[in-house]
């Protein structure tokens, strides 16, 4: 509240003059922006490492998935394979069921022979 003058009128109040608060919403609107620019600042630093880790992360899982995709292909081999061998030995024990077939098999490993039969053997050059 004004103080009042002697004659008993109060005194006008202070008014700042224009200027003083031109420089004072200056200094507000520098300062806004400042603190502005730290936040946005802040917010890119935080936005940019999230963004390095979800990378980082995908770039760990698309290896994973590709030595998964490679061991599974090996076992896939791995599994005809033994599917082929699983087949040829069921062939070998369909054979041997045969005594023809074991009869010529004892004679070409064993050397054994039939009666009569005289065998030569000769043995590879080296």
């Amino acid at each position: 509240m004004p103080a009042p003058l002697e004659s008993g009128r109060q005194t006008a109040p202070k008014i700042k003059p224009l200027n003083d608060r031109k420089k004072q919403l200056s200094q507000n609107a520098i300062e806004n922006r400042s603190r502005l620019k730290k936040r946005f600042l802040m917010c890119m630093s935080v936005f940019l490492i999230v963004l390095s880790l979800m990378g980082w992360s995908y770039m760990e899982k698309k290896q994973l998935i590709a030595e998964q995709n490679q061991s599974f292909q090996v076992a896939q081999q791995e599994q005809t394979k033994a599917k082929k061998e699983s087949g040829r030995l069921k062939e070998e024990i369909e054979r041997l069921n045969d005594k023809e077939y074991v009869a010529n098999l004892a004679r070409s490993e064993l050397l054994y022979s039939k009666k009569g039969e005289t065998i030569f053997y000769f043995s590879p050059e080296d």
